[in-house]
Formats: C-alpha cells, sequence, structure tokens
C-alpha cells in the first residue's frame, strides 16, 4: 500500500490519547511540542504524566475509555495495553472520520506519526508505514548526523532569496518563471547540499 506523506499543523487541535504508561507519556510529549491541545483518558498515569498534569500539560481525565469518547476530536492515539480497547478506539475513530493511530496494532489506524527531528525550518521525518518503527528510528538518528543547526541560516537565507525571485517574476510565463528561478538559486542551493555532504556519516 502506498502511504501519502504529509505534515500536520495540529497548533490548537485537540487530540486525544488513551492510555498512562511510556507510549502514552511518548505521544503526549510529541503532542504538546506540536502546540496541540491534548486530552488523556486512563485509569491511571505513570509518575511522569503526572508531573505534567500538575504543570497543567494537559487535561486528564480518570477513567477507562468509554464508547464515543473520540467524538470531537481531531486526532486519537490508543496507546492501552488492551488490544480489544484499542480496537474499540479505532473502530469509533473510523465511524467518526477521525485521524487514528494505534500505538500497538495497524487495524484501523490511517496515518502513523514519523520518526522526526527538527532544528529550525529543516526537518527530518522517516516512516516504514508502521511496519518498523525502529528502523525508522535508527534510520532517523543515521540522517541527523548530515544536519545541524548551524545550516538554519543557510536555510533562513535561502527562504528570504526565493520569496525575493518568487516577486521579481511576477508577470513571467511559467517557463520563464522556471529557468529564473534555476538560474539564480541553484547555485546557493548547490552549495548548501556540498556543505551537507561534506559532513561524516557514522553509524
Amino acid at each position: 500500500m502506498s502511504w501519502y506523506p504529509v505534515s500536520l499543523n495540529l497548533k490548537g487541535r485537540n487530540c486525544l490519547i488513551v492510555g498512562g504508561g511510556k507510549v502514552a507519556e511518548r505521544k503526549l510529549k510529541s503532542l504538546i511540542k506540536a502546540e496541540a491541545n491534548v486530552t488523556l483518558i486512563a485509569p491511571k498515569i505513570n509518575a511522569i504524566l503526572q508531573e505534567m498534569r500538575e504543570a497543567g500539560a494537559y487535561h486528564y481525565l480518570n477513567s477507562t475509555y468509554q464508547a464515543n469518547d473520540v467524538n470531537g476530536f481531531f486526532l486519537v492515539i490508543a496507546a492501552t495495553d488492551c488490544s480489544e480497547t484499542n480496537s474499540q478506539i479505532g473502530e469509533d475513530s473510523e465511524s467518526q472520520a477521525i485521524l487514528f493511530n494505534s500505538a500497538n496494532s495497524s487495524e484501523y489506524s490511517n496515518f502513523y506519526p514519523a520518526a522526526a527531528s527538527q532544528c529550525g525550518d529543516i526537518q527530518l521525518a522517516v516512516s516504514s508505514n508502521g511496519q518498523n518503527p525502529y528502523l525508522a528510528k535508527k534510520i532517523r538518528k543515521y540522517l541527523d548526523q548530515k544536519f545541524d543547526c548551524s545550516l538554519q541560516d543557510d536555510v533562513l537565507e535561502l527562504g528570504h532569496l526565493r520569496n525575493q525571485l518568487v516577486k521579481d517574476t511576477i508577470g513571467l510565463g511559467e517557463k520563464e518563471k522556471k529557468a529564473f528561478m534555476r538560474d539564480n538559486l541553484l547555485e546557493k542551493v548547490d552549495a548548501l547540499l556540498n556543505k551537507i555532504d561534506k559532513n561524516t556519516w557514522e553509524l
């Protein structure tokens, strides 16, 4: 199956996690980093989740999952250790056309979080489409060695240049616009790629 890669803007979106262990903790941290509004449902939570709750990082419902608790959420993650519960959450999410991922099963999942890292506007994301998250994480760490935060200034410079070139090409035809962009941007892009290639790869 071919999956469509996408980056989601979750800022201010209502997202739900069901589960209170290490997996739920990891998913919660990722959603909070994305500035989502997170609700977590679990009859008990681990110590770190408790600390985050006391700090007001998310909304906590001390309960087991109930039918249709997913209603009203943009994205739902099932992170319990009960496959039946995760399946029920998936069924409910599917019926409401909600983005859903199960942390321990591909059943009903319609998206898979990528193993990602970010430094400024540079983001690396690797996905195995749920087949082997550990492998995706290792590949992402492997690629990380090619990039570092010192490249952010180059990325910003290229961004400003591209924006200016877009303004300069207003009124040109499509072919002329592409040629102009290539002639004025390609050299600087190649210079950045050469800088990246000089970084050493290590396993």
